[in-house]
């Protein structure tokens, strides 16, 4: 289908654009990181998070950005209507809430039938082009550790200057890779789909409906249990696992 080779095409180049973007601040981080490794000993910098470095910029930092919530005017006003109406205050949000929720899924059943799994699509890439919120305030922690002067800097800005440019290189490198696979993909349409959607099919019937028919026609309850055992496993240990490393890739 048309729109969903331009979907993938104009997905992946944002996607692209974005990581580029971050990729353009990545020689004053270098620069800084190689300026601090020449004012400090950093051989025994610990950035496992085990350690904690206090009296420096980047805790202040984090402390000021990421621990303090900063309420707008309708977050002001939201919290001193929960504080001197909480039942009426929760129950017009839960009114207001659910009629939000309700419009927003007509809108997608409306945009999906009209133009299918080119949405998803495209909202999949925004939602990787904006990146979770690690990278993103570990970007612009760099971004404010690169505006300081020399004699400001203490050897703890170091270890979360290290812990920050990994996290958005991890990241810049994610999204370069599903950018440029969805725009090589563009030409061929949904075959990249489809082929995922049988490598799904194909895996589930090898691990999970396969074997649960054939035990459950050896005895039902072996079957049930079976699911009940291997459910979990797919579904929460394996990408428990894949979290896991994760974590260790960006730390």
């Amino acid at each position: 289908m048309i729109e969903m080779m331009v979907s993938l095409a104009l997905t992946g180049a944002i996607v692209l654009i974005s990581a580029f973007g971050r990729l353009r601040y990545f020689g004053k981080y270098w620069t800084l990181k190689r300026t601090l490794e020449g004012s400090f000993d950093v051989s025994d910098v610990d950035i496992s998070g085990k350690t904690e470095y206090a009296n420096c910029f980047s805790q202040q930092w984090v402390i000021e950005n990421m621990t303090r919530t900063k309420h707008g005017r309708i977050g002001g006003w939201f919290q001193r209507q929960m504080m001197y109406s909480t039942l009426m205050t929760i129950i017009w949000f839960g009114i207001l809430l659910g009629s939000i929720g309700l419009l927003f899924g007509l809108f997608i059943v409306s945009a999906l039938l009209l133009v299918g799994g080119a949405l998803l699509i495209f909202f999949f890439g925004s939602l990787i082009a904006m990146g979770p919120g690690g990278p993103k305030y570990s970007e612009e922690l760099l971004l404010a550790l690169t505006t300081l002067n020399q004699d400001e800097y203490q050897i703890g800005d170091y270890a979360f200057l290290r812990v920050a440019l990994k996290s958005v290189t991890l990241w810049t490198t994610i999204s370069f890779i599903i950018g440029g696979t969805f725009l090589v993909s563009a030409p061929y349409g949904t075959l990249l789909f489809d082929l995922i959607g049988d490598a799904f099919l194909a895996f589930g019937d090898a691990l999970l409906w396969g074997p649960m028919f054939v035990l459950f026609g050896v005895w039902p309850p072996l079957g049930i249990l079976y699911v009940s055992l291997v459910t979990p496993f797919i579904f929460l240990i394996i990408p428990l696992i894949f979290y896991i490393m994760y974590r260790r890739l960006r730390y």
